[in-house]
């Protein structure tokens, strides 16, 4: 990144003793805290050895820090040899003085200390401490961790001239070794735009792995190669029949028939065996799936395969078979159904960028593995949307909003639905889903390119607090207003919330048009805008709004929220259908909490759709994958708690989700009992047996959402938090027969 403005900043804490680390691109910040107040000084990144690239440095005046989370740390020479590692509740100490850089996990923005002297770290319930003894001062490093595209390539709207833009995604890669499976090592892939002629700025830089893709030059076979040929950095080139080929004498040939779901599993293999191959590397941590391979008799010469090139290491990878790897892969976090049309293409560089599955939507054609989209009729719409959130069994809670009191003559329900409006996606194997074309679709969120790019603005002059903005305009909802008290409620950020209700349209206009991170939306929605106490205001009559992403808790809200994104939001959650009041009320509540927590808006939504059926009818209008805040302690968990017949212990599972910062790759080590074992932070992790004590413990560590397994079965709102739930009161309500 160039200019300071957009580098990261230490800044002394003015509430408490310490320092807080700002990064202004991704608008996040991590505090740690001192014993006393604390002087803190910028200094120059080359001050003292550092031995991964940094961003920005500072001097701090103590020999202490504190965080108020468990952290994993590894502390390292300069020359970056581990010389000592702990997680969980582990304890550290490294006896002998000498320069150490310690490197804390799973923070929102990548931190180092720095000191010359032994190293003490040492956990507790909440609280991670290092400390330096023989040193009276530390420096600080960070590097941010965004990824900013570094140019922008321009193509005419022909196969060939796209094939050569999509061979410069790889230019993004950090490195071309096995390290690049981690996240803060892939770069963003250049931006594509439709121009006259091909421009590619500073000419072909795809680095030299030696691999090749040649595809037939159409869109059915360009757009789902996009992930394959950035993550490989390989070349982009036509022929008739679908290939893969390296210059160490590997070939690949792609089922035509089925080539976006060929070209899919590839990718995952390929990304699953470099995650298995890098444990020989710098992180060489005890990770679940390099066991699970031993034990699946998966038993490569993995010291060899890291040191071989890409080219190489690919022939090694093919000659396992992808049902050997299958039940290693992470959960792969994005499936992407796009219209495969020439316009379309800008959004390839974002694709790949999550490592999307790319599926072609709507047509057959091109002999690719092409998705059934089915387009809806208006007779159809109200029978599909009823179907869709159909309970299993009669005990199902009511949907759909009770109609309200209106003005003579003017509609109760939401916006009215068209044939071209509503579209069935179908489901994926992914955490999440987008689509890609004209419509609202059932079943996925709505991407768009504008919105993606949105994303990527800089956001240097955005000030060091969270602002969230939430507006109640319905006295039937009005107990949704405790949403004010979840956002904000984390000690690692600084939040201004401020409340509104009962709003004139001018009124609201001057909040939606405000600078604010987030604007949580409270009321009624129908096809003359949002509800305020003096009529409706029409979104689409706002030609810019100042919110970065929104939560429009309303019936039917999906075309005011696409206007809001139309008018420079990143993203917002909106629905698709009526919802009771008292189910929205539940679900906007669980929203706030999970946004405040870190989550993203598209796994927000995604779990609550998982939790209950009237979920179902929320859907994420631009960019799903904006957060509003970072997780304190990596990506984001949801954890199931089960009883143990005929014991005292529990079954905890939990599940991670891949983010965009923390994104596939990222690994995770759960802080229950005793492990210290890490896995890849996305999908199903493990399932711990522990006692009624441990589990005590691991629900005090963060407020996290916790499902009961006795309560999945339910068709209403069933999702809790951690700091509400009494281990001894679910046992005690499981032996007398309450649940």
């Amino acid at each position: 990144m160039d200019g300071d403005e957009y580098r990261p900043r230490f800044i002394a804490l003015s509430r408490q003793d310490g320092v807080r680390v700002d990064d202004p691109v991704e608008d996040v910040q991590f505090s740690l805290y001192a014993p006393e107040s604390v002087d803190v000084q910028r200094t120059d990144t080359d001050a003292v050895p550092w031995c991964f690239p940094i961003d920005s440095a500072a001097h701090v005046d103590t020999n202490e820090l504190q965080v108020p989370i468990r952290l994993g740390t590894y502390v390292r020479d300069p020359e970056a040899g581990m010389v000592a590692s702990a997680a969980n509740d582990e304890n550290l100490a490294v006896p002998i003085p000498g320069r150490h850089i310690v490197e804390f996990t799973s923070t929102p923005i990548k931190l180092f200390v720095y000191a010359d002297s032994r190293v003490d770290v040492t956990t507790s319930e909440h609280r991670t401490t290092l400390r330096f003894p023989d040193a009276e001062s530390v420096h600080l490093a960070a590097r941010s961790l965004h990824k900013q595209p570094a140019r922008t390539i321009t193509t005419p709207r022909d196969p060939e001239s796209l094939m050569r833009a999509v061979s410069e995604f790889g230019a993004a890669l950090k490195t071309t070794t096995c390290e690049r499976s981690f996240p803060t090592l892939r770069g963003h892939p250049p931006l594509v735009e439709f121009g006259d002629e091909l421009s590619i700025p500073g000419g072909e830089r795809r680095p030299d792995t030696g691999v090749r893709l040649e595809v037939p030059p159409e869109p059915e076979y360009v757009f789902p190669t996009a992930p394959l040929a950035y993550y490989l950095g390989a070349e982009v080139t036509p022929a008739a029949t679908p290939r893969l080929t390296t210059r160490a004498g590997v070939e690949y040939e792609f089922d035509a028939d089925g080539f976006s779901a060929d070209a899919t599993r590839l990718l995952r293999h390929v990304f699953t065996l470099d995650c298995l191959t890098r444990v020989e590397g710098y992180y060489p941590v005890d990770l679940d799936e390099r066991r699970r391979a031993a034990e699946r008799g998966l038993d490569l010469d993995w010291a060899e395969l890291y040191d071989e090139p890409l080219a190489e290491q690919l022939g090694t990878y093919l000659s396992v078979p992808f049902e050997e790897v299958a039940p290693l892969l992470p959960e792969w976090r994005l499936t992407a159904d796009v219209v495969p049309e020439f316009r379309r293409a800008t959004v390839l560089p974002h694709l790949a960028n999550e490592l999307a599955t790319v599926r072609i939507f709507g047509e057959d054609g091109g002999g690719s593995s092409l998705v059934d989209g089915e387009f809806v009729d208006d007779t159809d719409i109200e029978g599909v949307l009823d179907e869709f959130v159909r309970a299993d069994d009669g005990d199902a809670a009511p949907l759909r909003a009770t109609p309200r009191n209106s003005d003579a003559g003017s509609p109760t329900d939401g916006d009215p639905v068209s044939t071209a409006d509503v579209i069935r996606v179908p489901e994926a194997d992914t955490a999440t889903q987008t689509y890609i074309g004209d419509g609202f679709p059932l079943n996925a969120n709505k991407g768009s390119r504008a919105s993606y790019e949105r994303q990527l603005t800089l956001r240097a002059d955005t000030p060091g607090r969270i602002s969230v903005t939430v507006v109640c305009n319905d006295d039937e909802m009005v107990d949704e207003l405790e949403v004010g008290d979840h956002y904000g409620t984390r000690d690692l950020f600084d939040f201004d919330v401020t409340i509104h209700s009962s709003l004139t349209r001018r009124e609201l206009r001057e909040v939606l048009t405000a600078e604010t991170d987030l604007v949580h939306y409270i009321g009624h929605v129908d096809q003359r805008g949002l509800q305020a106490t003096d009529g409706y205001l029409d979104a689409r009559t706002i030609e810019e709004v100042g919110m970065t992403a929104f939560v429009l808790n309303g019936c039917r809200s999906f075309r005011q929220g696409q206007a809001l994104v139309d008018a420079g939001a990143i993203a917002g959650i909106v629905t698709l259908e009526n919802v009771h009041n008292s189910l929205a009320t539940e679900v906007g509540t669980n929203i706030a909490r999970l946004l405040n927590r870190g989550w993203p808006l598209d796994m927000a939504v995604e779990l609550v759709k998982d939790d209950a059926l009237v979920g179902r009818h929320y859907i994420v209008v631009g960019d799903g994958s904006v957060e509003i805040a970072s997780s304190d302690s990596g990506n984001p968990t949801v954890s199931l708690i089960n009883s143990r017949e005929l014991s005292e212990d529990f079954d905890l599972t939990i599940r991670a989700y891949a983010t965009r910062v923390r994104h596939l790759g990222a690994i995770y080590v759960p802080f229950i009992a005793d492990n210290q074992r890490y896995y890849l932070a996305s999908g199903e992790l493990d399932t711990f047996t522990v006692s009624s004590e441990q589990l005590a413990e691991f629900l005090t560590l963060e407020t996290e959402p916790i499902q009961l397994e006795h309560e999945r079965a339910k068709t209403t709102v069933s999702l809790r938090w951690s700091d509400e739930i009494d281990v001894e009161a679910i046992r005690r309500n499981l032996s007398n027969g309450a649940f």
